[in-house]
């Protein structure tokens, strides 16, 4: 919107920004600067940092150059995307709050109570660890809590 051209505003981006980005965005330019097409340089981009909203901003350059239109607009578009999905990533992982606490109690209740029982009851706990078949329940209770805990994070985990 200034009226800078796009080497100019990557100039900007690889002095205000800090590491990685910035060193990143820098080392873009001088791919530039030194000959690499503006297209192989973004791709190059792309490929050295992984993350998708950088590729977003990649292809809608690639593609404006090609087609031609209103960079200005595209970028405040992507912007705003942007924007909305780390606000909707921020709303999700509220909602998710309570799948996460109740995955900590619910993997923290089976070592409290055999803690509790064994200041209570040591000869209760003791004939669990002593008995082999006790020593088999634990095994089983441990995977099974190994399958709960890994069942819970998938459904809490929301890809946006």
């Amino acid at each position: 919107k200034a009226g800078s051209a796009f080497s100019g505003g990557l100039k900007i981006v690889a002095e205000e920004f800090d590491d990685p980005i910035g060193t990143e965005f820098g080392r873009t330019l001088d791919e530039i600067n030194f000959g690499v097409g503006m297209d192989d340089a973004l791709k190059n981009l792309s490929g050295r940092v992984d993350f998708p909203d950088l590729k977003f901003f990649i292809i809608s350059v690639i593609i404006q150059r090609e087609t031609g239109g209103n960079l200005a607009e595209i970028l405040e578009n992507i912007a705003r995307l942007i924007r909305e999905r780390f606000k909707l990533q921020g709303h999700i992982r509220t909602l998710s709050a309570e799948g996460r606490l109740s995955a900590a109690i619910l993997l923290a209740l089976p070592f409290v109570v055999a803690f509790a029982l064994s200041l209570t009851n040591p000869d209760y706990i003791g004939t669990l660890i002593a008995d082999p078949v006790g020593k088999t329940l634990i095994v089983v209770a441990a995977v099974m809590m190994v399958l709960g805990v890994l069942a819970m994070k998938k459904i809490i985990a929301i890809k946006v």
